[in-house]
């Protein structure tokens, strides 16, 4: 979706929505990151205050701002993938 769109993809399941701007799989350990922007920040636009817990690069396993697992196992979740004109 990434390299054909190119536009973020939107996930929302249980009590957490949030939008997935990159993946960075682990070709040799199988791992994969996921770069994770939380749309409900509030507050000034200084990095300090924004990273890492509202956008960064975080494992299946980080947790959230609700201290829950970023995916947690037996949650359905909603993927919006966005679709760019074909004229763009």
């Amino acid at each position: 979706h990434f390299e054909s769109q190119g536009t973020p993809v939107m996930i929302g399941g249980g009590e957490l929505a949030f939008t997935l701007l990159g993946v960075d799989f682990n070709e040799r350990t199988g791992e994969a990151r996921f770069l994770i922007m939380d749309p409900h920040y509030v507050g000034p636009d200084e990095l300090s205050q924004i990273r890492p817990k509202w956008v960064g690069w975080k494992s299946q396993d980080s947790t959230t701002h609700l201290g829950t697992k970023l995916f947690q196992q037996g949650e359905l979740y909603n993927l919006c993938l966005p679709q760019r004109p074909s004229c763009v």
